[in-house]
């Protein structure tokens, strides 16, 4: 069994836009980045162990500010330091297995996108292993097999897991604006994270 590059896609649910008396404001995405247990429309399943092992061997670099991700999804799993658009600042699984996740916007291209509202989406990037999956949810899906890497998390425009982000704008005139952020969402999202963001 051969090792893949696989890319997955979901869309954001929050963008947000912060800002310091005097700064230029800083631009953060914030959503449902992948979901463990479910088919996604590339047909693979993602086992919330995997994505367990995955996210906790990313962890270092969610620390170091190391996990980065591009524009559009490069057809290699190598990521090409000038492409950076982003810095992933948090990942973590929920409950209910929605992988949560924050990227810093570093780019001023992505910037535009979210001041203009552009619905986005993130994907995964990574190398990993697929068997045929054999279980209730039918047939013609694959299952990702331990071991599997996050080499990027990407922002894309055509995800695979159906999940945008609302936009976030927050500065020195306006504290805290949500726009189109469900109460579900943020249920879950204080859950994990806190209420501070």
């Amino acid at each position: 069994m051969n090792t893949t590059l696989l890319e997955d896609f979901s869309i954001l649910e929050q963008y947000s836009i912060h800002k310091n008396e005097g700064a230029e404001p800083s631009y953060y995405l914030r959503g449902i980045f992948s979901r463990c247990d479910v088919p996604n429309k590339n047909k693979r399943i993602y086992p919330r162990a995997v994505m367990e092992e995955s996210i906790n061997q990313v962890r270092p670099l969610l620390e170091k500010r190391g996990l980065v991700g591009e524009l559009d999804h490069p057809p290699s799993p190598k990521v090409n330091v000038r492409g950076i658009s982003h810095i992933i600042t948090k990942l973590t699984i929920a409950p209910d297995g929605a992988i949560l996740g924050e990227a810093e916007a570093i780019d001023p291209h992505l910037q535009k996108l979210m001041d203009a509202k552009v619905r986005l989406g993130v994907s995964t990037r990574g190398l990993g292993k697929v068997e045929s999956y054999h279980g209730e949810l039918g047939e013609g899906y694959v299952t990702v097999q331990p071991g599997y890497e996050i080499k990027a998390i990407d922002i894309v425009f055509d995800p695979s897991q159906n999940s945008y982000p609302n936009y976030v704008k927050e500065d020195v005139e306006e504290p805290r604006v949500i726009l189109a952020s469900t109460i579900n969402f943020r249920k879950v999202w204080e859950d994990v994270f806190g209420k501070g963001i």
